[in-house]
C-alpha cells in the first residue's frame, strides 16, 4: 500500500512542485532583487521600500479594491438573483441562462471589445441611447470622471460562471424542505428567507471567493479597454504589474507579485472563516 500511494501521489506532486512551488520561490527570492536582462544583484528590501512610497502602486490597489466592492456588491448578488429567478423556470429560461454563459465562453479580449464599441464616444450604443434622450455624449473610457465606472460595469455584468454555481446548488436543495414549510403556511418569501438563502451559504462564500481573487487578477479587460488609463484612473494591480515589467524593472514587477499572493491568500482565509467553507454542519 505505501508503494501504491507513493506511486498515485508522484503525478500530482511533480505538477504541484514545478507549476506552483518553485514559481512562488522564484517569485519571492527575486522579489528582494535588481533583476533585468543584464543586471541581477540582491537589494534587500528596496523593492518593499519603494512599493510603500509608490503612489502609482497605491492608485491601482485602490482602484483593484474598487473593483473587488463592485464584484461583491453588485456582481455577485445580481449572478444570485439572477439565479433565483431562473430557478423557478420560466420561459425560455434555458436560453437565458445559456446567454449570460457567453461571456464567460468568450475570451476576455473579445468580452473587452464589445464594451470598448459600446462605450465608444463617437459611434457607441450607451452615447446613441443617451443623446436620443435629449442628452449630452461623452467619452466614458478617457474621462477620468467616468472611466472607473465604465470599466467596472464592463465586470460586473460577466455573471455566468456565478449564476451557474448558484443554480447548481439550488437544484441540489431537497425540495421536501420547501413542500414541508409550504404545508405550514410560509410565504414564497419566507422560504427563500429561512430556507433556501441559508443552504445557499457555501456556495455564496465560494463565489465572493472567487470574485475577489478575480479583482486581484483583473487584467485583460482594463488592459485592452484602457492600459489602465487615463492617469491611471483604471489600472489595477496586475496591469501596473505588468507595466513595471515591461519597463525592465522585473525585480520590483515580483515585489508587486508578492503582494498579490499575500493578500489573495489574505482573502482566502478571511472568506472561509467567515463563510465556514469546508466545515460540516452540526
Amino acid at each position: 500500500m505505501g508503494w501504491a500511494i507513493t506511486v498515485s501521489l508522484t503525478p500530482g506532486s511533480l505538477l504541484f512542485t514545478v507549476f506552483f512551488l518553485v514559481p512562488l520561490v522564484v517569485l519571492v527570492v527575486t522579489s528582494f532583487t535588481q533583476w533585468n536582462l543584464l543586471t541581477f544583484r540582491f537589494t534587500g528590501l528596496e523593492n518593499y521600500r519603494r512599493l510603500v512610497s509608490d503612489p502609482v502602486f497605491w492608485k491601482a490597489a485602490a482602484n483593484t479594491a474598487w473593483y473587488a466592492v463592485a464584484a461583491d456588491l453588485v456582481q455577485v448578488p445580481l449572478a444570485i438573483f439572477v439565479a433565483l429567478m431562473l430557478s423557478q423556470r420560466p420561459p425560455g429560461w434555458r436560453v437565458f441562462r445559456a446567454v449570460l454563459f457567453v461571456p464567460v465562453v468568450i475570451s476576455g479580449a473579445a468580452y473587452a471589445l464589445i464594451f470598448a464599441s459600446f462605450y465608444n464616444a463617437r459611434y457607441g450604443l450607451l452615447n446613441r441611447i443617451i443623446s436620443s434622450l435629449g442628452g449630452g455624449g461623452r467619452d466614458w473610457l478617457f474621462d477620468v470622471h467616468t472611466a472607473l465606472p465604465a470599466v467596472a460595469g464592463t465586470y460586473i455584468f460577466s455573471i455566468g460562471f456565478y449564476l451557474i454555481l448558484v443554480m447548481s446548488e439550488i437544484a441540489s436543495i431537497p425540495p421536501e424542505l420547501a413542500e414541508a414549510a409550504s404545508l405550514d403556511g410560509a410565504s414564497p418569501f419566507r422560504r427563500l428567507w429561512h430556507i433556501t438563502l441559508p443552504l445557499l451559504r457555501g456556495v455564496v462564500g465560494t463565489c465572493i471567493l472567487l470574485s475577489l481573487i478575480a479583482s486581484l487578477a483583473f487584467f485583460d479587460i482594463v488592459y485592452i479597454l484602457t492600459v489602465g488609463g487615463p492617469a491611471d484612473a483604471t489600472v489595477s494591480v496586475a496591469v501596473y504589474a505588468f507595466r513595471v515589467y515591461t519597463q525592465d524593472r522585473w525585480g520590483y514587477a515580483n515585489t508587486i507579485g508578492v503582494f498579490i499572493v499575500l493578500v489573495g491568500f489574505a482573502l482566502i482565509l478571511l472568506v472561509r472563516r467567515v463563510f465556514r467553507i469546508g466545515e460540516r454542519e452540526r
